[in-house]
């Protein structure tokens, strides 16, 4: 399933759909068939200090830095010493969030997040000079982590599948920037499409050589070990089918090598679905406990009634999604305002529905046989969501309410908890800016994934 190879692009397995993915996952039932391989692990990372230093490259609005710190405890854990982002916005929500966790959390190192939130552009040596004495500071970093934008790899934006796109040459700077910074360690996330898109147009060979197989000759001429994996966020109790290319590079002076591993890498081991211990987290049990609102709903902050002891101590999901959140407030939970044509057709989709169960009513489309199809989806109770980009853009449904989702049903989708907030402006006005919001949502990597990486990366 997920080999280290110096070739990521030819043997990790793309992930085509829910319904085919779900057939592998069958086929494969690691949990008979595999076993924890913790044993072969010597914490090498933590070896000569309590705290793992990690820089952000491309941080966005914080999904991924909230799943490290979250990690940790008192004694051992990640210290984010600089997050490097460039647009204003999302590095509000990123430090809106830090400072949040580093508040209100009892359980966590100190000193975690980093003292600067300054706008990075990471094109420009003077910006990534900011980041370099960030590192010196520190006296050095353990772990690089980041996902560059990425647009020019989307599944959504296929007519961008190409080496001139402004997003993918953004690559070169996540790999010149971790080199640069020397880590123990490097993470990257990226989707699917990443192991496809070719880095040149030009190639000497049939084989046109692609992004990652661009990144794996230049880490591994560095001295990094590979691991590359698709991951399903739901494998690890996110309420939610989402794939993602993820590359996870060891330096060979921290003494590990391929055999070290089994056939899963150096990832943690799912732990729901068919390879796993526990059934997917559904939609019903990650959502189910939300206000009714109406379309357009613009209510910042609710009331919120907690769910009984009973129900609370049956749902880990939503332990964990209250977990430090305010009692009795629920936060965020926006709906954009749609036209009464398209609330229309909403109530004439069923649960699991799309597009294809209103075709007659899809008049404004002009080549309707190219619809994705997750537009105009509805999504089903029992089984975990469809992919969570924009939302608003693919007109998701809620499962009973016609009406698209709202903001914090969205990022309980995303497993982000109920605390994790999104900025819309730079200040404090109290201006929504919820397409903000809703983009930044869409980039964010699931929490819960992240925290699973996380807490295995602690044991390296």
């Amino acid at each position: 399933m997920i080999k280290p190879a110096c070739n990521p692009g030819s043997r990790v397995r793309y992930r085509a759909n829910i319904k085919l993915s779900k057939e592998l996952d069958e086929e494969l039932n690691i949990s008979s068939s595999l076993v924890s391989e913790t044993n072969s692990l010597h914490g090498a990372l933590t070896a000569s200090r309590n705290d793992v230093r990690v820089v952000e490259l491309f941080a966005g609005a914080g999904g991924m830095g909230v799943g490290l710190l979250m990690a940790g405890d008192q004694k051992k854990g990640f210290r984010i010493i600089n997050s490097a982002e460039i647009n204003p916005i999302y590095l509000k929500s990123l430090e809106t969030n830090y400072k949040s966790f580093y508040k209100n959390s009892i359980n966590r190192i100190e000193d975690c997040i980093p003292s600067d939130f300054t706008p990075i552009d990471l094109t420009k040596k003077q910006d990534f000079q900011l980041v370099h004495e960030a590192v010196r500071k520190a006296d050095g970093v353990d772990l690089v982590i980041g996902g560059t934008p990425c647009q020019g790899f989307s599944q959504s934006n296929r007519s961008n599948w190409n080496a001139k796109n402004t997003y993918n040459q953004l690559v070169e700077y996540f790999i010149e920037c971790s080199l640069e910074l020397a880590p123990k360690a490097i993470l990257l996330e990226n989707v699917q499409g990443i192991l496809w898109t070719p880095r040149s147009n030009k190639s000497k060979n049939k084989r046109k050589l692609t992004v990652v197989d661009y990144i794996a000759k230049k880490f591994t001429d560095a001295g990094y070990v590979l691991f590359p994996a698709v991951l399903d966020a739901a494998w690890y109790g996110v309420p939610q089918h989402r794939n993602r290319f993820f590359l996870l590079a060891l330096h060979q002076d921290l003494g590990y090598t391929v055999d070290h591993f089994g056939e899963w890498g150096a990832f943690p081991l799912p732990t729901h679905g068919a390879m796993g211990k526990y059934n997917y987290t559904t939609v019903k049990e990650a959502i189910s406990d939300l206000p009714v609102i109406d379309n357009g709903e613009v209510r910042v902050i609710q009331e919120y009634d907690e769910p009984i002891e009973e129900r609370a101590i049956s749902n880990l999901f939503l332990r964990q999604m209250r977990q430090m959140a305010t009692p009795d407030i629920i936060e965020g939970h926006i709906v954009s305002k749609q036209a009464d044509y398209v609330i229309d057709r909403y109530r004439h989709i069923p649960a699991g529905g799309n597009w294809q169960n209103i075709r007659h009513m899809m008049t404004n489309y002009s080549d309707i046989e190219n619809t994705h199809s997750n537009i105009y989806r509805r999504l089903k109770w029992d089984e975990p969501s469809i992919t969570i980009g924009n939302y608003r853009k693919s007109m998701i449904i809620h499962p009973e309410q016609n009406r698209g989702l709202s903001l914090r049903e969205a990022s309980r989708l995303q497993s982000l908890p109920d605390w994790f907030t999104f900025c819309g402006t730079t200040d404090n006005s109290k201006t929504l800016g919820i397409m903000h919001k809703q983009q930044q949502l869409a980039n964010t990597v699931s929490f819960l994934l992240t925290l699973a990486i996380a807490q295995h990366i602690l044991k390296l």
